[in-house]
């Protein structure tokens, strides 16, 4: 495998590395206060039924999708890193670098949420299995609940987290700087 000519510390500097990592202990500092002060599948109104914190579990991908697939969103997640920087590094005059910072720390957010069994109301533990269904919970935590218009595909908009947010925000940010005539040059 061929590294990129650019240097790595040129592409990901200090600050953008300090900014993926805060936004890292916002994400997993969230998680952790939801799981020691909710229960599993308890939800709180915050702004009536518009906005609740709803502790819930994602095993699977994208909008609760493919769930019970732990293991296998771990690895697309961990593979879907390693692509992201190393496109990333290679291409880096393409599109805002905070934009890419907020996907980053969103994608890392997620994937080391992967790593442990939520315990609601008492914290966590390294692993992939719980010991004590229905007490014990995998997947990553979500517990951004909004309403959503019935007509638009679900109920109420999937639950998500501070990792998920980043993400959007990056991927929004990277949508409206990123040169795409100049993509399609390469």
């Amino acid at each position: 495998m061929k590294l990129p000519k650019t240097p790595f510390f040129s592409v990901f500097k200090p600050g953008y590395l300090a900014f993926v990592a805060f936004g890292l202990f916002l994400d997993l500092s969230s998680k952790y206060v939801i799981i020691t002060k909710m229960y599993a599948h308890e939800s709180i109104p915050v702004l009536g039924d518009f906005f609740r914190l709803s502790l819930t579990f994602n095993t699977g991908f994208v909008f609760g999708l493919f769930q019970d697939n732990a293991l296998p969103s771990l690895f697309a997640t961990g593979f879907a890193i390693v692509f992201l920087i190393f496109y990333r590094w290679e291409n880096s005059d393409l599109g805002n670098a905070w934009g890419w910072n907020f996907v980053m720390a969103g994608a890392f957010g997620n994937f080391l949420d992967k790593f442990f069994v939520k315990i609601p109301g008492s914290g966590f533990r390294f692993g992939f299995t719980p010991e004590k269904p229905g007490i014990e919970f995998i997947g990553v935590v979500d517990f951004l609940d909004f309403e959503w218009p019935d007509f638009l595909l679900f109920d109420r908009w999937p639950a998500f987290n501070v990792a998920d947010s980043c993400v959007s925000i990056g991927i929004v940010i990277l949508l409206f700087t990123m040169d795409w005539k100049e993509m399609d040059k390469k």
